[in-house]
């Protein structure tokens, strides 16, 4: 997108601290939601694109609720499971014109929306690790949140890379990743295997504390990341932007189209990830691509394109044919 319609965006956000709370498989309950309407036969469900999403079990203690049959709005507001973290979202922009460097599918910049800690972790992290201001876990040419950026500071777990336009009303999430976890895992490695180098930790940072700080944090987070991620995104897109329609890269596609020339990211964060959360592949590509000629030269050269798409309207939802569309209950995000 261009660097005003992202500026515009982040003009119209209140500044703030925004909690936003994750449980393991929280995403089902959050995707039923968008996509129900007000409420919708269950057994619609298990004959729709969203049937697997039933057998969750924060799910599947909603559906024992419903005597008669429907799945309701208000049983899935109180769908949250025994272990809930807690994180901040901060939203910033990300580009500096040179498309290869910035990894994007056209010229211009990206919304980043980032997956912080909450104070709970931060000051755990400070009491093991012993940091010094800019340290290993993350990168600081990678689009995390900075000091001084605003009034408080907590460190990225991790973010997502969002274009959108609002005149074909879609939305791509061009990246998903975390430094955080990835390299708490390789240290952890090298602490296990007495190579250790301490990277701005700290004088007085200990292996042994060190240690159980990377355990702790591997077992925190490890598992709830990238659905904890993909879904802030989500419904970041639904119900801040408004958009309906949803792209994220398959990774053949994605290293082509935004030219990653050295290491791949992760494939099943573009694989394996967008098909727990139901999306299904096409090989359309957004019709804001579509749209540019740089685009279209290099679809054409590649032979083709393949993406992950959901819809989360209700009228294009998959479940029936007459379900209400809704946009879900708006939510506050820091600019």
């Amino acid at each position: 997108m261009d660097i005003k319609t992202a500026q515009e965006v982040l003009a119209c956000l209140p500044v703030g601290k925004t909690p936003f709370y994750y449980c393991k498989d929280r995403y089902a309950v959050f995707l039923l939601s968008q996509v129900i309407g007000r409420q919708c036969a269950i057994a619609e469900l298990k004959k729709s694109a969203y049937s697997g999403l039933l057998h969750k079990p924060l799910v599947k203690d909603v559906l024992a609720q419903s005597g008669d049959g429907q799945l309701r709005q208000e049983h899935l507001g109180l769908a949250w499971g025994s272990r809930t973290e807690a994180f901040l979202l901060t939203l910033g922009i990300w580009g500096d014109k040179d498309r290869s460097w910035d990894q994007v599918s056209r010229n211009g910049y990206s919304l980043v929306l980032q997956l912080n800690f909450s104070n709970k972790h931060d000051s755990v992290f400070k009491r093991l690790a012993e940091p010094g201001e800019y340290h290993q876990f993350n990168c600081l040419m990678h689009p995390v949140l900075k000091r001084q950026q605003r009034g408080f500071f907590r460190e990225t777990l991790a973010w997502a890379r969002i274009d959108f336009d609002f005149n074909t009303n879609e939305a791509l999430i061009e990246e998903l990743q975390t430094d955080w976890l990835r390299r708490a895992k390789r240290l952890l490695g090298e602490i296990q295997s007495g190579k250790t180098r301490f990277f701005n930790l700290g004088a007085n940072a200990k292996p042994e504390k060190l240690r159980r700080y990377l355990e702790a944090v591997l077992a925190d987070y490890g598992d709830i990341w990238d659905e904890a991620l993909l879904t802030a995104a989500l419904q970041f897109i639904r119900q801040e932007l408004g958009i309906a329609k949803i792209y994220l890269h398959t990774p053949e596609t994605g290293g082509a189209i935004k030219r990653i020339k050295y290491t791949q990211p992760p494939r099943s964060l573009y694989s394996s990830l967008p098909r727990k959360f139901c999306f299904r592949q096409t090989d359309k590509a957004p019709e804001f691509l579509q749209q540019h000629r740089t685009f279209r030269k290099l679809e054409k050269r590649l032979g083709g394109t393949q993406w992950h798409v959901i819809n989360l309207g209700g009228n294009n939802a998959d479940i029936t044919g007459t379900a209400a569309q809704k946009s879900g209950r708006p939510v506050t995000l820091a600019a």
